[in-house]
């Protein structure tokens, strides 16, 4: 029965000590509505709205909206994202109104799609950690 107790407390304190060296991350992110109270919209000052956030991975984008022309493209190239050529680099799509993105390390960019809002500076840039 003692060997027993000893082994798990071993492996208790190996995965304790594995976590430590390991620095595991927080599961859960912090969820984030874009916009705050104007939400995914042209009247929100999206580059003002991230600078004083720090974005993790697993933090989570909540892109709220009704407009139809509001949809959100998530892409990775910066170029694409710069000349507003989003169709070429989306690599995700959300549509419904309510949408959730959850962020992973390097930086994403979000803008309208189509519409003739992101030539117009409606695009979020977020850094993630």
């Amino acid at each position: 029965m003692a060997v027993g107790m000893n082994k798990i407390l071993v492996i208790g304190i190996g995965l304790f000590v594995g976590c430590l060296l390991l620095r595991c991350e927080e599961v859960d992110g912090k969820e984030y509505i874009v916009g705050d109270e104007k939400r995914w919209s042209p009247d929100a000052n999206l580059t003002q709205w991230t600078e004083d956030k720090k974005f993790k991975a697993g933090d989570v984008l909540v892109f709220e909206y009704k407009d139809p022309l509001l949809m959100v493209a998530a892409v990775r190239d910066k170029y694409l994202f710069d000349k507003c050529e989003l169709y070429a680099g989306v690599i995700k799509l959300y549509t419904s109104g309510n949408d959730h993105a959850v962020l992973e390390k390097g930086t994403i960019y979000f803008a309208p799609y189509p519409s003739p809002y992101c030539e117009n500076g409606m695009k979020l840039t977020v850094h993630v950690e």
